[in-house]
């Protein structure tokens, strides 16, 4: 893993600030990749990049290029088909310089020009100039696993991995996104390929970005499948998806330097270190937690180890007082708000792994693939339930969400389900000005493109497609920012294309199980709140597959979720400070936040227990507030 920062101009020459900014922007990202630094330039492009070694540790750092330097390419991330597609090129007559797994995609694209994409197995992003047709390929991978940013000055295309580069283009003034504040509030995180700042935009997970000097084109290489194949029996699938599991961690487990793993006791972690245990014996694991009784899972994760006979998990505690002082360092490295709640200790955690190892495998994606937050998935029921003439009628199936019971379709009843501040509360928290629609008008042409793309399924089918394209690429960013700001490169084995390929088709019986008919049967007369783990079984074929490979009281446990005491913090040290810096006189939010509510809302004696919302509203206006008192907006 690294990170690059670039300029190219292909109407004109760069000037020597231009590539002052390119050396500012890649000195500002260090972290990234502090084994190796470099720059190259000519006429119209500046390319710089920070290298972290993970494999062919003394090889040449990038920007690679060909002999006649016609083609220059950029890699942040992990081809783990490289060998297989190096062999090809070798036969093609094709030289190496290095052993390193990203040169293949140089080679790649001279013999297979821009279909280089369509055979990449891994986790990227990539650019690749061609000087002989004068165009730039910004290129992301299948999931977004590591990010990709690009901003049009005049005519220069500036690209990089990190927001904070942007910041050192010299004749840039940021400014911020309204839209985006509203997207973060409603999906606590800015979704599609809008960002908080003006002009600088996201490319979209499995998106090929081209640029000629004149205009942008985008192209969608993939997608997550959205068709549903016939059902093949559980025999099958576990077949396969032992195979496919297994395969995909073996690809990930390559490595020159130290490898370990999260661990956490929940299943994803668990199941993934029983695989892990197949190719290395002796891993580290590491899991962070909080004080409060119900706020780390140390216990299930030394039942792990000790089932499995790992080394003794590495245990890191969070104090509040801690947790609140690391909040505006955390923003820093995210460049925006920080969007899950936990994201301070991936980075404290993050630190300490450094310690021992560069590469660690993480569980990301299982639980969008396989049903894993069960009451988000199961949560179509109560828009069904709501619309059947008896039950719509005698019973409530908003889960305290809305006021409104009355859905037009998915998509009407997703926005009020997914979202942590309902409609109403933006109402009264935003100014105005601020807000002049329930959602910002980007996001829900984004989300309806989504609900257009699954329009052929029902909205239990489409709910993964969903949650893959919206949940699941936050959760990315995080696990990307927090890492590589320590300087460790995170893998994520259940994303392995192939793999997400054969969970999408996977029947969604499959995923999320009723217990049995009589648990179907009773289950009308409930919510997707209540009905959730004690009438259903999430996950249902990956604890199938966890038999016999961890214990029953690992399998079965009810989901966590690495929370964070939010709502207790907030009527003690959270909730004062959190008053003190957004009701001060010299609040940057004041325009932004209603403020007489939002002291009102700090300040009340009774916090809403589920899910410790109460306690995460009040951070997330604490993250406004953080991060804009470190822009500095024109």
């Amino acid at each position: 893993m690294c990170g690059f920062f670039g300029v190219v101009n292909f109407k004109g020459q760069l000037k020597a600030e231009d590539k002052a900014d390119i050396k500012k922007g890649i000195k500002s990202i260090e972290y990234r990749g502090p084994d190796d630094q470099n720059i190259i330039s000519n006429d119209n492009f500046c390319f710089g990049f920070n290298r972290l070694s993970i494999i062919d540790l003394d090889a040449e750092n990038q920007p690679y290029y060909t002999s006649d330097k016609s083609v220059f390419m950029m890699c942040n991330g992990e081809i783990y088909n490289y060998q297989e597609l190096k062999k090809i090129l070798i036969s093609k007559g094709y030289k190496f310089k290095t052993k390193t797994d990203v040169e293949v995609i140089l080679h790649g694209y001279v013999e297979w020009g821009e279909s280089i994409c369509n055979k990449l197995n891994g986790i990227f992003s990539i650019v690749i100039l061609d000087r002989r047709i004068n165009k730039i390929f910004l290129i992301r991978d299948h999931l977004g696993v590591k990010p990709l940013h690009y901003f049009i000055n005049g005519e220069k295309l500036y690209f990089g991995s990190d927001y904070n580069s942007f910041f050192c283009i010299h004749d840039y003034n940021h400014s911020l996104n309204n839209s985006a504040l509203i997207s973060y509030l409603s999906f606590r995180n800015v979704i599609g390929k809008q960002t908080f700042y003006k002009d600088i935009f996201d490319i979209l997970p499995g998106t090929k970005i081209t640029f000629e000097g004149n205009k942008i084109k985008e192209e969608q290489y993939w997608d997550i499948p959205t068709v549903i194949e016939p059902d093949q029996g559980i025999d099958f699938y576990l077949s396969e998806l032992d195979r496919l599991i297994n395969e995909s961690v073996k690809k990930q487990m390559v490595s020159d330097v130290p490898l370990g793993a999260f661990i956490s006791g929940g299943l994803d972690s668990s199941i993934l270190l029983s695989y892990i245990k197949n190719h290395k014996s002796n891993i580290n694991t590491y899991i962070t937690g909080f004080e409060e009784q119900g706020y780390n899972e140390f216990e299930h994760a030394e039942t792990v180890a000790d089932y499995l006979n790992l080394i003794e998990p590495k245990k890191l505690k969070i104090e509040q007082s801690e947790y609140i002082d690391s909040l505006r360092e955390t923003i820093r490295f995210r460049g925006e708000p920080i969007s899950v709640p936990h994201e301070n200790a991936f980075l404290k955690m993050s630190r300490e792994m450094k310690k021992d190892i560069s590469v660690v495998m993480s569980g990301e994606g299982a639980d969008e693939m396989f049903a894993g937050y069960g009451r988000i998935f199961r949560s179509p029921h109560d828009y069904y339930m709501s619309k059947k003439l008896l039950t719509g009628k005698i019973f409530d199936y908003t889960n305290g969400n809305s006021i409104k019971k009355n859905f037009n379709n998915p998509m009407d009843h997703f926005l009020t389900r997914y979202s942590w501040f309902t409609n109403e509360e933006k109402k009264e928290f935003l100014s105005p000005d601020v807000l002049k629609n329930d959602f910002d008008e980007y996001s829900l042409e984004y989300i309806n493109s989504l609900f257009k793309k699954v329009s052929h399924l029902n909205y239990y089918q489409g709910m993964y497609y969903l949650l893959g394209k919206l949940h699941l690429t936050n959760l990315l960013n995080r696990l990307d920012r927090m890492t590589m700001a320590a300087s460790i490169e995170a893998r994520v084995p259940f994303l392995d294309v192939n793999l997400v390929e054969f969970a999408s088709k996977l029947p969604t019986d499959y995923k999320l199980k009723w217990k049995n008919k009589i648990s179907q049967l009773v289950s009308k007369f409930y919510t997707s709140e209540s009905i959730s783990e004690k009438f259903d079984i999430p996950k249902y074929i990956l604890k199938r597959l966890a038999k016999n490979k961890l214990p029953d009281s690992i399998i079965y446990r009810k989901k966590m979720g690495f929370p964070v005491p939010l709502n207790n913090w907030a009527s003690k040290k959270l909730g004062e400070y959190a008053c003190d810096i957004l009701t001060s006189s010299t609040s940057k939010s004041r325009d932004i936040f209603n403020i007489s509510t939002v002291k009102k809302f700090i300040q009340k004696k009774a916090y809403n227990a589920k899910e410790d919302l109460d306690g995460k509203k009040i951070w997330m206006m604490v993250n406004v507030e953080l991060w804009l008192q470190e822009q500095k907006f024109k």
